[in-house]
């Protein structure tokens, strides 16, 4: 749909919804459990049920399962914060829009008694830098509930940049009289306020100035949205040679946890597909992938027993063809920086990971930078005693070995197998690091990717790996 269409159907849909809200507001019985209060307005709750959830709609932003929202985002530091709406890039999960809903009946932003600037937005600015300055909301240019409200989204801001490496393009507090956005909140909260950065608009406001709110906030103006997967052939559409910052080979992983009949204990499943993931300059991520045929993880058989280097060797050639593919496409070699320049997948925290979860359960995508898989075919440690249970004596995990593949306990390579580890400390000391661990609770950390990932340098020689 092109952006005069979005932006119409946006000014129509605004409209139904501001009339949807008068009615709303106009019945004097909205909550049947309470006293009849014509006067009275939505709580927050309410009001993101009645208006913020809505807009947001209407502006291209998709919440829910498989949605481009995340809702009471976390950010972890000192205390856990939680953002009301956080609109992201898809699957790299970079923040685009941060939204603060507040309830219907909070005030607008006005100056503390004796107070006098030229707009909001002045006032805005001033109560901005009171807050960078460390005063208190006593002494504030505007009342306390705005100091408190922009030290707040200061706090954000602040967060997302200095522990997260993300410049928010957009951040809005809002309530359902009035809304106010700030269209560089990076350079607005931590740099330099300016007026002009400040946009303010009162309900009475909304349905004239759409066509701002659409500019400023529709999904499709703040970011380019790729199909996920790309095919090498569409990457031109996207990007340009000089704008990729690196090609970052992977993997899309899928579990399958009902394998077999459903008479017996279900047995996992593991399908690989090869991917490579070219990151632009901006850290938005494009998934390229070009075969929907799986490669089954699992051991051959030699004359020296199990092997998983023909599943690992038919990866490796699928993947260095599908990263020749993009070379092709956009015209020279692509660079290939180191797996720790990987941006990430997102998470719930806003950290960056090497390992994504997809909107459906079982399935991720993994980054591996320069290797095509997350498993080596031979622990990096020879002779290790651990992958068998009987051998790990009192420091054996739990009562008995795992002698079948386990969906309960998320367990695929068996006692015995090279790629199985069965050290109850290893196992404890993992809890929290392992980026597989939902793929597989028991793979050996010797012969994973990311051991150089989840583990420091003191950690890694501390395990009794080979004892």
């Amino acid at each position: 749909m092109n952006r005069a269409t979005l932006l119409n159907l946006f000014k129509q849909d605004l409209g139904d919804l501001l009339e949807t809200i008068d009615h709303a507001l106009a019945k004097p019985n909205r909550d049947p459990y309470a006293e009849v209060d014509p006067e009275r307005r939505p709580h927050e709750h309410d009001t993101r049920l009645l208006f913020v959830d809505e807009l947001l709609g209407h502006l291209g932003w998709k919440r829910g399962a498989g949605g481009n929202v995340l809702e009471e985002a976390r950010l972890q530091g000192a205390t856990t914060k939680f953002m009301d709406y956080v609109g992201v890039v898809d699957i790299a999960g970079k923040p685009l829009l941060l939204v603060e809903a507040k309830a219907w009946d909070k005030p607008f932003v006005s100056a503390r008694a004796g107070g006098a600037f030229a707009s909001e937005a002045d006032l805005i600015v001033a109560t901005i830098q009171h807050v960078r300055d460390g005063k208190s909301e006593d002494t504030s240019p505007a009342i306390a509930e705005w100091h408190r409200y922009l030290r707040q989204v200061e706090g954000y801001v602040r967060t997302l940049k200095e522990q997260y490496g993300h410049d928010l393009p957009r951040a809005m507090i809002v309530s359902g009289e009035w809304l106010v956005v700030f269209q560089q909140p990076t350079k607005t909260f931590l740099v330099t306020p300016v007026p002009d950065d400040i946009a303010v608009y009162r309900r009475q406001e909304f349905t004239a100035r759409a066509g701002e709110l659409f500019n400023l906030l529709h999904r499709s103006l703040l970011t380019q949205d790729a199909p996920i997967p790309l095919r090498p052939a569409q990457l031109g559409q996207f990007l340009e040679l000089v704008d990729v910052a690196g090609a970052f080979r992977g993997v899309h992983v899928h579990y399958d946890h009902k394998g077999g009949s459903s008479l017996f204990t279900p047995r996992p499943r593991i399908s690989i597909y090869p991917a490579v993931f070219v990151v632009r300059h901006d850290d938005v991520i494009y998934t390229v992938m070009d075969n929907n045929t799986p490669f089954n993880l699992d051991y051959e058989h030699d004359l020296d027993g199990e092997t998983l280097a023909p599943h690992l060797h038919a990866i490796d050639a699928r993947s260095t063809a599908l990263l020749a593919a993009c070379v092709d496409e956009l015209g020279g070699p692509l660079p290939s920086p180191p797996l720790g320049a990987f941006p990430g997948f997102p998470s719930d925290t806003m950290m960056r990971t090497l390992v994504g979860n997809l909107p459906e359960a079982n399935h991720w995508f993994v980054a591996t930078g320069n290797s095509s898989h997350f498993l080596l075919d031979e622990p990096r440690v020879a002779n290790c005693r651990f992958h068998t249970w009987a051998d790990c004596g009192a420091e054996a995990i739990g009562q008995s070995a795992v002698s079948v593949r386990s969906v309960e306990l998320r367990v695929f390579f068996i006692d015995s197998q090279r790629h199985h580890c069965a050290h109850q400390v290893v196992q404890d000391r993992r809890a929290g690091k392992c980026l597989i661990n939902p793929i597989d609770s028991r793979t050996c950390c010797q012969v994973c990717a990311f051991l150089d990932h989840c583990w420091t340098p003191a950690e890694k020689a501390d395990l009794p790996c080979g004892q």
